[in-house]
């Protein structure tokens, strides 16, 4: 789910870089490439991971001081007073430019609904070019002024920041990108798949694992039939610290939902407000803070591609640990991962050595992107641009597979299983064309988790943080206070979202909001009929239980009960 496209707050502090052989170029007016000087280089090498920078630091600039905006992501440098921007580029050692190509034109494609990316008509390009030097990465572009629209005369809305395209006629997305002719572009997925394919390809089934997963859907653990042979101390949750007291509830309270402190216009964005269903999930999701916010901090996770992978474990947690699917998806179900990087302390520190930052195979396993304010315009993906849109990767149904293998479903019914459901998502208005199936018929294949978790818990599993992961100290007072305060509250945050943390409805709620409206109305007899392909194959304990072990790496937890608890769990979402 989630790319490193904007910073916001103060930066973190500068820090040498090893170029490590890579290259950057700046476009002349000539048309040509040419290389920056060193230190300009070593400048910018240090600032990419932030996604935008902003700096008079360029050699070049030291007479006039003028103040340069740096886009990593869409590759392109501005100068603030003057307006005239430039497309820069970073090769890495020994990359070459496409034979044959051209000296490095722009080029924008969109994504279509067979997992390809088709160019936009010359004009188009043209067009959307000029509007993204004069109006920035910030500012939405309309227009009806599109070769293929003739005829149709449709509004379409631009998101340059988050690069999509929204047909406000039918509320058809598509993700849309910018690149240079001849370099090849860097493909990204959705950070949940990111998470999926390298935590299941790596777990060998009923190689066992634990959590503390007993009250998300009851309150009381059914008693153990059997005393576990493994020890569980490592996956265990630590004792909680101190619970607020009454009148830090009351005062909290008070303030009111956080998204909406120290705001003072309720404003759900150009694409938002403008959809009567997003309205509606927004007003919720409100709703939500508002009655929680004095014992619970909430954050908001956006996904897409993921959705289907969430939805599966989701389902298993229901037949394995009573969690209430019925309310949210579960994010990561696997502890593998957890053991070393336990909590947001573990993960900061190990964080450092992260060249990938969070990239990196090991933070994927456990770390989950999340902004802390629904309505903040601060963070890489705002819930307000993206709810609709949400994020477009290639075909990944080898990940589900892999998943499955991973959750103890026997090899011998995981194709069958697979492919049922992918039907059952289409039928319910899922979008699966990442794993062989149909798409969503609005094209809205955007998700928002909102997450809540007990004040009292967020410094040990969250940390605030720059794009792509990197800490921000600014907020981090810690970050429970900042949360607590008056705002208005902004910026990203990166959540250990432990299973046993998350499978827990003492310390993380969650509710669930598809951009879809088809899905959205249709998710919980989606959960349930999901439960019900897995209850069969997982219908014995000791195929449960082995299927606990793999989750759990080898380890099992004493409340653990290899009864079906599929039934123990369900309940009936009003939130959503």
């Amino acid at each position: 789910f989630f790319r490193g496209c904007s910073s916001f707050g103060s930066m973190p502090p500068k820090k040498k870089a090893k170029l490590s052989g890579a290259t950057w170029e700046w476009k002349t007016d000539a048309d040509e490439w040419a290389a920056f000087a060193p230190a300009d280089a070593a400048m910018l090498e240090a600032h990419r991971h932030l996604g935008t920078h902003t700096t008079q630091d360029f050699t070049f600039n030291k007479e006039y001081q003028t103040m340069y905006e740096i886009n990593f992501t869409h590759s392109y440098q501005r100068n603030l007073e003057t307006k005239v921007q430039r497309s820069i580029r970073r090769l890495e050692a020994g990359a070459t430019v496409a034979p044959g190509a051209k000296s490095g034109g722009v080029l924008y494609e969109w994504f279509t609904d067979d997992l390809t990316w088709e160019p936009f008509d010359p004009q188009d390009i043209s067009l959307l070019e000029d509007a993204l030097v004069a109006g920035g990465t910030e500012k939405l572009f309309s227009t009806r002024a599109l070769t293929f629209n003739k005829g149709y005369d449709s509004l379409y809305i631009f998101d340059f920041h988050l690069m999509t395209q929204v047909n406000c006629d039918s509320g058809t997305s598509r993700k849309i990108r910018r690149r240079m002719e001849g370099v090849a572009p860097k493909e990204e997925g959705d950070d949940g798949v990111g998470y999926a394919v390298s935590d299941a390809a790596q777990v060998t089934p009923a190689a066992g694992a634990a959590t503390d997963a007993t009250d998300t859907a009851s309150s009381t653990p059914k008693a153990v039939p059997a005393a576990p042979k493994a020890v569980v101390s490592t996956l265990l949750l630590p004792p909680p610290p101190e619970p607020l007291k009454d009148e830090e509830i009351k005062d909290q309270a008070s303030r009111g939902a956080q998204s909406r402190r120290g705001v003072k216009k309720v404003d759900y964005g150009k694409v938002v407000s403008g959809d009567k269903h997003g309205t509606a999930c927004f007003d919720r999701m409100l709703e939500n803070e508002a009655r929680l916010c004095g014992e619970w901090a909430v954050f908001y996770h956006s996904y897409s591609a993921a959705a289907l992978l969430y939805e599966v474990q989701a389902a298993v947690a229901a037949v394995l640990f009573r969690f209430r699917s019925a309310f949210a998806v579960l994010p990561r179900l696997l502890l593998s991962g957890f053991r070393e990087l336990s909590d947001a302390t573990k993960l900061q520190s190990a964080f450092k050595k992260m060249k990938e930052r969070d990239h990196n195979v090991q933070y994927r396993k456990v770390g989950l992107c999340a902004t802390s304010a629904l309505l903040a315009d601060d963070s890489e993906a705002p819930a307000t641009r993206v709810f609709l849109m949400g994020y477009s990767v290639g075909p990944c149904g080898h990940v589900l597979r892999d998943l499955l293998v991973a959750c103890g479903v026997p090899k011998p019914k995981v194709a069958a299983l697979a492919k049922a459901i992918v039907a059952l998502s289409v039928e319910h208005g899922l979008d699966a064309r990442g794993f062989g199936g149909k798409g969503c018929k609005s094209g809205r294949s955007g998700h928002l988790l909102q997450i809540f978790m007990k004040r009292e818990m967020v410094d040990r599993y969250v940390y605030p943080s720059h794009p792509f992961g990197v800490p921000d100290k600014t907020r981090d007072k810690p970050l429970s206070k900042y949360l607590a305060g008056p705002g208005p509250i902004q910026g990203q945050v990166r959540i250990v979202a432990h299973p046993a943390l998350f499978m827990r409805a003492t310390y993380v709620r969650m509710y669930v909001y598809s951009a879809d409206p088809t899905f959205h109305s249709k998710r919980e007899c989606f959960q349930e009929k999901l439960t019900g392909l897995l209850e069969p194959i997982l219908k014995t304990p000791d195929v449960r239980q082995k299927a606990a072990e793999g989750i759990f790496d080898g380890e099992l937890p004493p409340w653990y009960d290899s009864a079906d608890q599929s039934s123990a769990g369900k309940a009936h979402n009003t939130y959503k």
